[in-house]
């Protein structure tokens, strides 16, 4: 499970805790007076505590300890070494963890300084209420600079650690010393460690047990060290060196027992001058090079037995005692702790990045490796403490900015990417912050946040055009990427990679399912080629809705389940919600409406926890359909009144044009009959669907039209531009319900019903390319013979989900119906019995019978494109060529094949038209390669259904 970064950060978990008694007792009388009713005021001040003593007291474990017994719900924010720069992404970080709205805090990023601090205020008052806020390790200004933001939230405790004890009662807190541990209780403590029990007989004051006690100077954590070394036996071999302190003596007789590797994986540890929290993978990337994680590990597990770490939490996160970094620090003078951090997170961020997005470039080098998102997580503020605290801002900052910045959009962390953005407001963080803005539904702040017009850079492009397609606007959507699909001479980059995403996205949106799964081939193989894995899922989750709307239910459900692998292993929690989504859509394929309601109520509840709109929008929608399918036009209609609303709001102009269809469809029909013709008018939605460059929508908006109307002359127009626009889709279901529509409106009544439905199913081909011939024909037939519409039968709803196509474009597709003429692909072998490793010849040609446009000879005959593919260890050569329709063998193509082992060998080709590069139609062939001894006699190869298709 990905740990989300919005969780609140829990009190660390030191394990056994010895004592504090007294202490423990004043914080929990201090904690109950946080519910007393309010002053007369109406206002209820923050309460503050302040645990003050030296490094190494103890002062985090009492925190922690009083935290657990109180029971009240805590917040624990680490603030070593924090400045007043990291107040504000400690709040942002804050609101987050309380579940403030993603929305909010981004609309705000928008406006100026003045209003987002009130915006901040405001929503902190609102969130963080009857609470526990440890502030652990800070100092008296960062107090007070958060304290300002605080102040109006009602019941909140404050409880501060802090080796400072001036400063803090101008700001009203309430001081409580962690002193040391007296000589007595220290020994007593060092031994109940060291031996389980009381201590041992016959260890008096000058032994050396006592003296290893009284070294550790009372302090809890060096008390740890001591008892370590007496429960392993091991003696000091000298005493005291000169200028030697107690706790300098301990750490000294620990690093002895270490390892040369432990030794120095210390050294960097400590380089780290913070005694904040760290996890295994902080150690592996401090570490050397060739330190592998199971080494790590390793070294890791025996500082631990020597007490030098301790742990911090049960779920691998870890802490250096101040006292141990330091002593280590004063004898092995390390790296700065700028430079040192600054490297691994560079790194780390720019390497996972390439996972998010397919970079191949990085600003100071080669790409390291990259982690996966999940483990990046504990480290996040980390990289927001390191840039606000920068004193420069060179290449490596903007790195590691941009790195964050992607990877904070794709956790879906808005608020530390506000606070991101206004620490670090370059262009790739905008970028990102523009992103989410248009995950949440705010496309207009969207758009502001990155004015595609201001940046004239490839990256632009394909943004730009995600942001038109999320708003629905398809036409617009194509027009952007049309310069940059374009352009020949770019190289095939990220950039080009995303654009083909979206424009594979787009034709899905308008029914183009040959033009989208081209694009979607192509961009998945950028995106392996790049390791981009969470370009990749999306890619798989929009050949998915592919699959789905050309009836290809069980690929579509394979690629689902490889999208949400790709998707979980880069944590793109917003991409796993909209497979969830495809799901109840595939279930609803299926027929199970019951398990699509299952589904869709888990969607909308994953999607209300991302506060995605669009992708709640679009499962109350499928979730609308789901309850037509089980007959609960109640449930229906509130299901696509929720839709409505949602679209609104995300501003998602398709999904309220499809709302706007079913509802003309659904919204007036009678209780009784949903069925019946609807009162409401379809022309919105058809003009919607004009505006956004639907087809799909269009043809089905006009079908529905001329089918509620009376059968008039007037319709036809109408009707000729549905079938115009299913022909262009090459949409078999489409055109066979136009010509059902047609046909009943063109029935004489005087006619024998049953006579005319007969001729008209037996006119339908009997290979039309749908998944479920059968369904259809029987579907048609219910529909005319009660007929049609005006008499209470609609058109089903699985017609107008599914784009059934023949592989081809409008140029080969039969119309049901009204039968024409069609073109043939043939492949003929021109050379008898080809054997392994010798060359056969190919011939393809592309026929048209008598009668189609292509037949006749002339200009009117199109140049087409025809690539071939082997799929089997051979040769075809060449991989593409040029050709004219024509049953004549000179205006064909000709290919040389040469297969490398004996078998059955199989190849695909693709034709497409030269001009536009529209592919028609892809098929492919077998041949049987025999050894050279055997004989065989085939004159033409085995033609073979193109699978998937």
């Amino acid at each position: 499970m990905v740990k989300d970064p919005r969780d609140p950060t829990p009190p660390p978990t030191f394990g056994e805790f010895f004592g504090r008694a007294d202490e423990l007792a004043r914080i929990g009388t201090w904690l109950e007076l946080r519910t007393a009713p309010p002053p007369p005021s109406g206002r209820s001040l923050p309460t503050l505590m302040v645990l003050h003593g030296p490094a190494g007291v103890g002062k985090s474990a009492v925190a922690a300890q009083a935290a657990h017994r109180s029971g009240v719900r805590t917040h624990w924010i680490s603030l070593y070494d924090a400045t007043l720069a990291d107040v504000e992404p400690t709040l942002l970080r804050l609101l987050g963890e309380c579940g403030g709205s993603r929305a909010v805090i981004v609309g705000a990023a928008l406006g100026t300084d003045r209003a987002f601090r009130r915006t901040l205020r405001g929503e902190l008052a609102r969130r963080l209420r009857d609470r526990l806020l440890v502030l652990d390790g800070t100092t008296p200004p960062v107090v007070r600079a958060l304290l300002l933001f605080l102040r109006d939230c009602r019941g909140l405790a404050v409880l501060v650690t802090s080796r400072q004890e001036s400063g803090w009662r101008r700001i009203g807190a309430r001081l409580l010393a962690v002193d040391p541990l007296d000589p007595g209780t220290s020994r007593d403590l060092v031994a109940r460690m060291a031996t389980g029990g009381p201590w041992t007989a016959g260890y008096g004051p000058a032994s050396w047990p006592a003296s290893l006690a009284g070294a550790a100077q009372g302090l809890p954590a060096l008390a740890r060290i001591a008892s370590s070394l007496i429960a392993r036996g091991t003696a000091p071999r000298e005493g005291p060196r000169p200028g030697e302190s107690g706790p300098g003596r301990l750490v000294r007789l620990a690093l002895e027992d270490c390892t040369t590797d432990q030794r120095a994986l210390l050294g960097r540890l400590s380089a780290r001058n913070s005694a904040a929290p760290f996890t295994e993978r902080t150690a592996e990337l401090l570490g050397s090079p060739e330190d592998g994680p199971d080494h790590v590990r390793s070294m890791l597990g025996g500082l631990l037995d020597k007490e030098l770490l301790q742990r911090w939490s049960r779920d691998g996160t870890y802490c250096l005692p101040q006292p141990v970094a330091d002593v280590v620090r004063a004898a092995e003078p390390v790296f700065s702790v700028e430079k040192v951090t600054a490297l691994w997170a560079e790194h780390a961020l720019q390497g996972t990045a390439v996972a998010l997005d397919g970079r191949t470039e990085h600003p100071l080098g080669p790409t390291p490796p990259g982690l996966a998102p999940r483990d990046l997580v504990p480290h996040l503020d980390d990289f927001l403490s390191l840039l606000a605290g920068s004193a420069q801002r060179g290449r490596r900052e903007d790195a590691i900015a941009d790195g964050l910045a992607v990877l904070l959009a794709v956790l879906g962390d808005a608020h530390r990417l506000v606070a991101l953005h206004r620490l670090w407001p370059i262009l790739s963080v905008r970028r990102a912050l523009s992103s989410l803005a248009a995950d949440v539904g705010l496309l207009e702040q969207a758009a502001a946040l990155y004015d595609t017009d201001k940046w004239s850079n490839a990256d632009a492009v394909p943004h730009a055009a995600a942001l038109c397609h999320r708003a629905g606007r398809l036409s617009e959507a194509l027009t952007v990427l049309d310069g940059l699909l374009r352009d020949e001479a770019r190289p095939d980059d990220r950039h080009t990679a995303w654009a083909l995403l979206v424009l594979g996205a787009v034709r899905c949106d308008q029914g183009e399912v040959v033009e989208a799964e081209r694009a979607l081939l192509r961009a998945a193989a950028l995106h392996r080629a790049s390791g981009c894995r969470r370009g990749l899922g999306w890619t798989l989750l929009h050949s998915a809705r592919v699959c789905l709307l050309s009836g290809r239910d069980d690929e579509a459900g394979l690629l689902l389940e490889q999208a949400d692998a790709e998707l979980l292993s880069v944590a793109d929690t917003r991409g796993m919600n909209w497979v969830t989504t495809q799901r109840l859509r595939l279930a609803l394929r299926h027929g199970v409406p019951e398990a699509a309601d299952e589904l869709g109520r888990g969607a909308h509840a994953r999607h209300q926890l991302a506060e995605d709109i669009r992708g709640d929008g679009w499962t109350a929608f499928y979730r609308a359909l789901a309850a037509l399918e089980r007959g609960d036009r109640h449930g229906a209609r509130g299901a696509l009144g929720r839709a409505a609303q949602l679209f609104r709001e995300c501003g998602d102009d398709l999904g309220s044009a499809w709302t706007e269809h079913w509802s003309a469809l659904l919204f007036s029909a009678p209780d009784n009959d949903y069925s019946a013709p609807a009162q409401v008018s379809l022309r919105p939605a058809w003009a919607l669907f004009g505006r956004l460059g639907c087809t799909l929508g269009t043809a089905w908006t006009e079908l529905e039209m001329v089918a509620r109307r009376r059968p008039s002359d007037r319709d036809l127009p109408l009707l000729d531009s549905a079938e115009e626009h299913f022909r262009a889709l090459g949409d078999a279901y489409g055109m066979a319900w136009a010509a059902a529509v047609r046909a009943d409106h063109q029935h004489h009544p005087q006619l024998d019903g049953p006579y005319w439905v007969r001729a008209f199913v037996a006119s339908l081909p009997p290979e039309l390319p749908v998944p479920d011939r059968e369904r259809l024909v029987a579907e048609i037939r219910r529909y005319l013979e009660a007929g049609g519409v005006l008499s209470g039968r609609t058109i089903p709803l699985s017609a107008r989900n599914t784009v059934a196509v023949r592989h081809t474009g409008p140029w080969f597709v039969d119309v049901p119906g009204r039968t024409g003429p069609h073109c043939r692909v043939r492949v003929t072998l021109l050379d008898d019995t080809p054997a392994e490793d010798t060359t056969a010849r190919l011939l393809l040609r592309v026929s048209p019978e008598d009668g189609h446009p292509w037949g006749a000879s002339g200009a009117d005959r199109p140049w087409l494109t025809v690539t071939a593919a082997p799929l089997t260890p051979a040769s075809v050569d060449p991989a593409s060529a040029l050709l004219r329709p024509s049953e004549q063998a000179v205006h064909g193509a000709e290919f040389t094949f040469t297969a490398h082992r004996t078998g059955t060998h199989r190849i695909r080709f693709t034709i497409a038209l030269e001009r536009t590069g529209t592919v028609l139609q892809q098929v492919e062939t077998e041949l049987d390669i025999l050894d050279h001894d055997e004989h065989g006699g085939l004159s033409s190869p085995e033609a073979v259904t193109h699978r998937g298709r």
